[in-house]
């Protein structure tokens, strides 16, 4: 029986924390203004029946803080809260969950069914040998204790965390001969609804066991609420897609019933089937009075019916209509968000007169009357301190500048070949892939398989005249190209100026390219001065950009013209470093031997490294060394050591506290995960804090230290994890951060030391720019610690801004995709921000008083979700 006290307890909870944080400085206050008004606005709406609400803060404005504010209230209160997450953003929710209880122990997300099968798995299940089963059992409480798996039972978690992702998985038929048991809960829950015995059968008897703990777990709640499942059918023969349809609702069940449920990144994975869309429609159980919570900045990216598409995935049986059914409302709202989106068109696009504001006006209100009952929104405009930057200044905190790349002036090899690009889209008989050179070449995707292939290989593929001009020589590559050569001025200009960089791109191949020529270039920089460099030679795949460095006009004076002598160079710094910093490690291990002895954990772990190795792969020595220097990549202790000098001091109170922090965001990384859950029989998926050490160190290989780094796909989540939190330290590499889209866009705090943005492809979609944008725009981030330092004002300078660079080719495709994505740009905001008004018309009204007049309505009518409750007294009354 559930011990939830209801929503009025809730709303008490809620209204006590907010007076809490009214008594308390704005420094020590968990809720700031705009959070206590939306806090306050949730728990108004609890009183009055609602039980769906959407947070559609702007970017970095902390939707999070006011989320945990709720989940710690229904905690208090009794109940039990879902969070349906991304993948790696477990670390962050669990940091805003501490804040508001210091003892709190949220497990790490529930990302996979294996981890769902392990959570009722008990010590001796698997009837192994003694040796095997006290290690499977040993890595059972492993997991356990790093709070990836329940102590107890997952119906016990009051708070329980589920990636995205979770819905993924897959269940291979048995003549596959991959993990067997996978399909044992669907029998075990047909068996005890027939009342009848299932045995343990072969192939995993471990999980299977589980999965009939699981499956009794799932049929104890038919008292509660019936599940209707076909009980008759062979449960080895049906399809994956099928088994995973069937079995959802069941892992729902075993998983518990929750009053609470909310959605990050709600606007994510509209579609029916995905694995969001499974997880809130068939998997989680709810109670009937549950409340559902969504969380995202960007609602609505591209057509205005998004909004819907949003709305849905939170209401459904939740709206309470008045007077009309489901269908007349949703039709009257769809009316009222078209209305508005073709109304702020024609602002924008159209002569400002007082038909058209007066359309606006009333669209508007029609607007924010339909969505204000689901949609509460804090932007920019309610932040009192970027109000008054701009009050201040005349200006925008966020400076977005276009770096553009004249063809006038790429050279001529470059002139004609995109000139020949340009001509190849226009022709109406060329190909498809011929057309679709124009968008490869000028955003430097593919360029050695397209313009640099061997005569041999290329066959007919550039058989007409224009495909030959699209040609370059051999000399030169895709290091050369002009918006990439764009890319690295911009952000050299910044990091000279000892800031980060954050780069967003949509292709991987010039992402990668851009990456080795920045590393290429520092890389060389360090040997011209005389600076450590934390590599013995120049990796494979970084030799081309190497050599283009070297090419270049502006390449450091007093470094070797050849390859094999700067990897002679780098060679001798890095042992003579070495060499020094062995001597020293050999004065530490006594110390460590000794604390290993007395039992302290990384110690311990230390001493088995300094142990574990051989003459032929590496001496533990050497390994400890080499976890040195990827502690210094996460400090900034050794980026800008002289070689001719003294590696920096390692105490070992600093090498123990160090690696402590490395192996908390190894972990995190590890079990955070973002992969589809696919069934794999090889190696140890939930490696030991000892392995995940190893394996880091393994990978490691100097890259690490290297200046700029690419985080995309491939990118382990662990490392991700790491990435993330070396970005965020001052000093310490990387000092760029080069990111593919889809990995980097949403949810990560890439803030505390970033203030300047590289847009190196243009998007399609806005919503995307807004989310990566977001990364460094937040609350507490480096360009808020920057603006109220002062320093600013004490040297004469400007203002510090946060500076979001678009790198474009003038005159061509490039140009025409970053104006469509401009004015997309400008739609969402006339959504979201309430800017209706075109920057043209702000600037002919400062001498026009009559369209100043316009304009100024236009503002006063601009659709404002800021969240405003009724009555400061409500909770005095009751509900």
């Amino acid at each position: 029986m559930s011990g939830f006290k209801g929503w009025k307890c809730v709303a008490e909870q809620l209204e006590a924390r907010v007076a809490e944080a009214e008594r308390q400085s704005d420094k020590e206050a968990l809720l700031d203004e705009g959070q206590r008004a939306s806090v306050r606005v949730i728990a108004e709406r609890l009183c009055s029946g609602r039980r769906a609400i959407l947070v559609a803060d702007e970017v970095g404005m902390g939707k999070t803080r006011i989320a945990a504010a709720l989940i710690d209230a229904v905690r208090r209160c009794g109940g039990r809260a879902a969070i349906v997450l991304p993948a790696g953003l477990g670390a962050q929710w669990q940091a805003e969950l501490r804040l508001f209880d210091p003892n709190e122990h949220t497990l790490l997300p529930l990302r996979s069914y294996e981890s769902f099968v392990r959570g009722f798995s008990r010590e001796g299940d698997d009837d192994l040998s003694s040796g095997w089963q006290e290690r499977r059992d040993a890595r059972l409480r492993d997991r356990r204790q790093q709070r990836e798996l329940p102590v107890g039972r997952w119906q016990d978690e009051k708070v329980l965390m589920v990636s995205h992702a979770f819905a993924r998985m897959a269940f291979p038929l048995p003549e596959n001969g991959e993990l067997p048991w996978r399909r044992e809960l669907m029998p075990a829950m047909a068996a005890l609804c027939s009342e009848r015995r299932r045995n343990i059968r072969e192939g995993g008897r471990g999980e299977r066991l589980a999965s009939h703990r699981a499956a009794r777990a799932a049929y104890e709640t038919l008292s509660i609420q019936s599940l209707a499942f076909e009980q008759r059918r062979d449960w080895r023969l049906v399809s994956s897609d099928d088994y995973r349809r069937a079995v959802l609702p069941v892992i729902g069940r075993a998983l518990g019933r929750f009053d609470l449920v909310v959605i990050d990144e709600a606007h994510k994975a509209r579609g029916a089937d995905s694995s969001l869309s499974r997880i809130l429609g068939s998997m989680i159980w709810e109670s009937e009075d549950s409340f559902r919570l969504g969380m995202t900045a960007t609602p609505v990216e591209l057509d205005a019916d998004q909004w819907l598409d949003t709305l849905g995935r939170l209401v459904g049986r939740k709206t309470g209509f008045t007077g009309e059914n489901e269908g007349e409302h949703w039709d009257r709202l769809s009316a009222c968000i078209s209305d508005y989106a073709r109304i702020a068109e024609k602002v924008r696009t159209e002569p400002l007169d007082n038909a058209i504001v007066t359309e606006f006006e009333k669209a508007s209100k029609r607007f924010v009357d339909g969505l204000s009952c689901y949609v509460i929104r804090r932007d920019k405009r309610s932040d009192k301190e970027l109000k008054a930057f701009w009050e201040s200044h005349g200006i925008d905190y966020r400076d977005v500048r276009s770096v553009s790349v004249d063809p006038a002036r790429m050279g001529s090899q470059w002139l004609r070949m995109f000139c020949a690009a340009e001509a190849l889209s226009l022709l109406p008989e060329t190909d498809r892939d011929a057309k679709r050179r124009r968008l490869t070449l000028e955003k430097a995707h593919a360029l050695d398989k397209i313009i640099l292939e061997d005569a041999t290989e290329r066959g007919d593929m550039l058989r007409d005249f224009w495909s030959r001009k699209v040609l370059l020589s051999k000399d030169v590559s895709i290091f050369d190209h002009p918006a990439i050569l764009a890319a690295v001025r911009t952000v050299e200009a910044a990091t000279a100026e000892g800031r980060k960089v954050l780069i967003f791109g949509t292709l991987i191949e010039p992402l990668k390219a851009l990456t080795r020529l920045l590393d290429a270039r520092c890389m060389l920089r360090h040997l011209a001065e005389g600076r450590h460099w934390p590599a013995s030679r120049v990796p494979a795949d970084s030799e081309h950009a190497v050599q283009a460095v070297l090419r270049s006009s502006d390449r450091p004076a007093g470094v070797p013209d050849d390859l094999s002598e700067i990897n002679l160079m780098l060679k001798d710094r890095y042992d003579e470093a070495h060499r020094k910093r062995d001597a020293r490690l050999r004065k530490m291990r006594n110390e460590i031997q000794t604390r290993a002895e007395r039992g302290q954990e990384t110690a311990s772990l230390l001493w088995k490294i300094w142990l574990d190795g051989d003459a032929v792969d590496a001496p533990g020595e050497s390994r400890i060394g080499l976890l040195i220097q990827a502690l210094e990549s996460r400090t900034a202790r050794g980026a800008h050591v002289p070689a001719a000098a003294e590696p920096p001091d390692w105490t070992t109170d600093d090498l123990l506290e160090e690696t402590d922090s490395l192996l908390r965001d190894l972990m995190a990384g590890s079990v955070d995960d973002h992969a589809e859950d696919v069934p794999e029989n090889s190696g140890d998926p939930h490696p030991s804090r000892l392995q995940l050490l190893l394996d880091h160190l393994s990978d490691f290989s100097g890259r690490e230290g290297s200046f700029a780094r690419l985080l995309y796909g491939e990118t382990a989540p662990r490392t991700r994890r790491l990435l993330q939190a070396a970005f965020n330290r001052a000093g310490s590499w990387p000092f760029v951060l080069v990111a593919q889209s889809l990995v980097g866009r949403e949810g990560l705090n890439l803030h505390e030391e970033c203030r300047t943005v590289v847009l190196l492809h243009a998007e399609w979609n806005p919503g995307v720019v807004e989310q990566q944008i977001g990364r460094v725009d937040r609350k507490n981030s480096r360009f808020l610690k920057d603006y109220r330092s002062g320093t600013w004002r004490e040297n004469g300078d400007p203002p510090p801004r946060i500076e979001i660079h678009c790198i474009q080719i003038t005159g061509g495709y490039d140009s025409f995709h970053w104006s469509v994505l401009r004015e997309r740009w400008a739609s969402l905001r006339a959504q979201l921000h309430g800017d209706a008004v075109v920057t043209t018309d702000r600037q002919r009204a400062q001498n026009d008083c009559e369209l100043a007049a316009l304009v100024e309505r236009l503002d006063r009518a601009a659709p404002n979700f800021y969240p405003a409750p009724k009555a400061a007294a409500w909770n005095k009354k009751g509900a």
